[in-house]
């Protein structure tokens, strides 16, 4: 991994950190279990326009999204959280973390609304820096990836991202 993207990685870090504690009341803990199936993910992505291009993507399963939701909701254990209510949480996460994101960026860059979707990815979405994070024993995945664009413009110019 080159210095810059190491930095990258670590200010990606950083961010969750925050995040976690400001939003969720938690310790941003590293998943240490198996690799995480996207079989019945919730995944939330905002992406990034501008100076930089590209998307940040927070995915979980779904019982996951459920129980962080209930979290930011200050629901008790075990309590149903709708659908609605599940994609609005997990929605404000990755728009805080994207936020966040944009601000460490500098210079002209807009963020987009987040996108919500159930089930696993049809997309394709290598990530330039990737987060696995436990919520009460389930990962949860943060993702950063440079748009197509970004990455000629990296290579053309023979910057690191």
């Amino acid at each position: 991994m080159s210095a810059a993207a190491q930095e990258q990685h670590e200010l990606l870090g950083e961010i969750i950190e925050a995040v976690w504690a400001s939003l969720l009341q938690a310790e941003a803990v590293p998943w240490f279990g198996p690799e995480p199936v996207e079989s019945a993910a919730v995944r939330a992505e905002v992406t990034l326009t501008g100076d930089w291009n590209g998307a940040i993507r927070v995915s979980c399963e779904a019982a996951t999204a459920e129980r962080i939701a209930g979290s930011m909701l200050s629901l008790g254990d075990g309590v149903h959280v709708p659908r609605e209510d599940v994609h609005d949480a997990i929605g404000e996460v990755v728009n805080v973390v994207g936020g966040n994101v944009k601000g460490a960026l500098g210079g002209e860059t807009s963020l987009g609304l987040p996108t919500i979707l159930d089930g696993p990815s049809d997309t394709e979405f290598n990530p330039s820096s990737r987060h696995l994070v436990d919520w009460h024993g389930s990962p949860v995945v943060v993702e950063v990836v440079a748009t197509r664009a970004e990455h000629t413009a990296n290579a053309e110019t023979g910057e690191a991202e």
